[in-house]
């Protein structure tokens, strides 16, 4: 039915979707156990089996959401489906999930322990390269950085598997980060040694990683 109502409607779904919340309905809300399945369809077996492990709690309100690490637990409103649409609610928890999968995954856990070090090079290194991948250079330009202080490590971790089903569209040090949870294409890298380059406090601030992402 809501499939029907989106390719139906068109235009006037934005006047649908306001007299439905008068009445705050839901036409549907995808279990979290078939959310998962759907969210993380495509990925690696392994990523998808860590996935299964994650509980999905979808809550009585209208849009937002979001990864509990003390819980280890998603909350997704239940309004995304109907309020959003059926392909947000798979994109809002795979970018939910990929904050489960970094939190859980022995290797790049340790990456978040280290406050990113890797990921962090990974954007520094890319930088002369985001000519070449304009679909990404778009993306994180014109989208993720307006974010504010949103766009840091923690989102860019989740943001990447979510908008880059096709590695061939990332800057060669990303796509060699991100390649193992996204098509397995290559193997995960070493994160277990302590990294063995520079590092003061502005390596680890915020406007330095957002400089890196910009290509400066």
């Amino acid at each position: 039915m809501l499939s029907a109502v989106e390719r139906l409607w068109g235009g006037r779904l934005p006047d649908l979707r306001r007299s439905l919340w008068h009445r705050q309905l839901y036409l549907y809300v995808t279990p979290g156990e078939v959310l998962v399945e759907r969210a993380l369809r495509g990925f690696p077996d392994d990523v998808r089996a860590l996935g299964r492990h994650c509980r999905i709690i979808r809550t009585n309100a209208r849009a937002g959401g979001g990864f509990y690490a003390d819980r280890n637990e998603i909350e997704l409103a239940a309004g995304v489906e109907t309020y959003e649409g059926l392909r947000q609610v798979e994109l809002s928890a795979c970018h939910e999930l990929f904050h489960f999968v970094c939190w859980n995954h022995p290797a790049y856990r340790r990456d978040e322990d280290l406050s990113f070090a890797y990921l962090r090079r990974a954007v520094r290194d890319s930088r002369g390269h985001l000519a070449e991948f304009p679909r990404y250079r778009d993306w994180v330009t014109g989208s993720f950085l307006r974010q504010g202080d949103h766009a840091n490590p923690v989102e860019y971790f989740a943001d990447i598997p979510t908008n880059f089903r096709d590695t061939a569209e990332l800057p060669p040090p990303i796509r060699a980060h991100f390649a193992p949870l996204i098509d397995a294409s290559i193997p995960t890298p070493d994160f277990t040694r302590e990294p063995d380059w520079p590092m003061d406090h502005e390596y680890f601030s915020l406007p330095t990683f957002q400089r890196w992402l910009a290509g400066q």
